[in-house]
């Protein structure tokens, strides 16, 4: 059985990275990558078979998601028996006879140009509500982005398999620092940045560590509490050093389709202050972490709640390892396995 793993792109590689990279790893599978802001030699050190790669610096948005989309329709996949794709342009693959196509949604569309009454948003629309119908077997990454696939598309995934987190990479039994919150994640709106730091202007006896960068980091450094530190981009040492020294994590991104930062906070044994909407709130529960409404003062009481209990750190930890990359290999193995039957 050859099998073919095909993505769309990426500029900053992320958890859409994460799963076609342990697909290829579970299906032995050669990786087909449309734009990339990474040089092959990256990817080559992660997967364990060929790879083709279109390099780039910049994605350019809806025009450069059309050309990859052009592209992969002309993607040559004869030789393969099964292909999946992953990204929304990449579900515009066309199989050939007796090819096996399956496509793994991280979420549907949710740019402005899906709330955009255009023409032309229109028609982008109409060609990619046909091209998902097309697809003959849907995999999405959680319940919350089966829901919304079937409000898009009036369409049914096949199964759910949530995406792998690397859990090995935290330990639970680092040394901590007593006041120390931290938070990883974008710096924008959709992340609520700013309200987890205004949320700290009522707690002087804690410090928060922001990991991350983006379009609110200048307006967040014009009047950032002191007890706040923007650490902006780090390196992965960096990173799980903060969130292995921390007592506890925040995250409050909304309309989040999966949400692998709350995991890794699990893998590192502190509790989860999030956000009580889905995807977060299907993620946390009592044993794991305390969920608070998206605002600076509940955010603010969720911390004293989740400092102030005695938690068990293996129990958070063994959560964290439902979601580990073999699991996800097992889970797209099996399903594969079960449509190739």
């Amino acid at each position: 059985m050859q099998v073919a793993v095909v993505h769309d792109g990426t500029i900053h590689p992320g958890g859409a990275v994460n799963v076609v990279v342990e697909a290829t790893h579970a299906l032995n599978a050669d990786l087909y990558v449309g734009f990339s802001g990474k040089e092959a030699e990256w990817w080559e050190q992660r997967v364990p078979n060929a790879v083709s790669i279109q390099r780039t610096t910049s994605r350019g948005g809806t025009v450069n998601d059309i050309r990859t989309a052009w592209s992969i329709l002309n993607l040559d996949l004869r030789e393969y028996d099964i292909v999946l794709t992953s990204g929304p342009a990449a579900k515009f693959f066309q199989p050939y006879d007796n090819q096996l196509h399956l496509h793994y949604i991280h979420h549907p569309p949710l740019s402005s140009l899906w709330f955009d009454g255009s023409l032309f948003a229109y028609l982008v629309k109409l060609i990619d509500r046909v091209e998902t119908s097309a697809v003959p077997h849907l995999v999405a990454n959680s319940d919350l982005t089966a829901t919304r696939v079937y409000r898009q598309y009036n369409y049914e995934v096949d199964q759910v398999i949530a995406p792998p987190v690397d859990v090995a990479k935290f330990s639970p039994n680092a040394t901590r620092v007593e006041n120390q919150i931290v938070m990883v994640g974008r710096l924008e709106e959709r992340k609520r940045s700013t309200i987890a730091v205004n949320a700290f202007r009522s707690l002087p006896e804690y410090r928060l560590k922001l990991v991350g960068d983006g379009p609110l980091r200048e307006k967040i450094e014009q009047d950032t509490p002191s007890n706040v530190d923007i650490l902006g981009y780090v390196d992965d040492a960096t990173l799980r050093r903060t969130v292995e020294e921390s007592i506890a994590g925040v995250f409050l991104a909304e309309r989040e389709d999966f949400g692998i930062t709350p995991i890794e906070y699990m893998a590192a044994g502190m509790p989860v202050v999030g956000v009580d909407e889905p995807n977060t709130n299907n993620q946390i529960d009592q044993e794991t972490g305390v969920l608070v409404d998206p605002t600076p003062d509940a955010v603010a009481d969720g911390i004293r709640t989740a400092v102030g209990r005695e938690w068990d750190r293996e129990t958070i930890r063994s959560r964290a390892e439902d979601y580990g990359s073999e699991r996800f290999r097992t889970k797209i193995r099996e399903f594969v396995e079960t449509i190739d039957s």
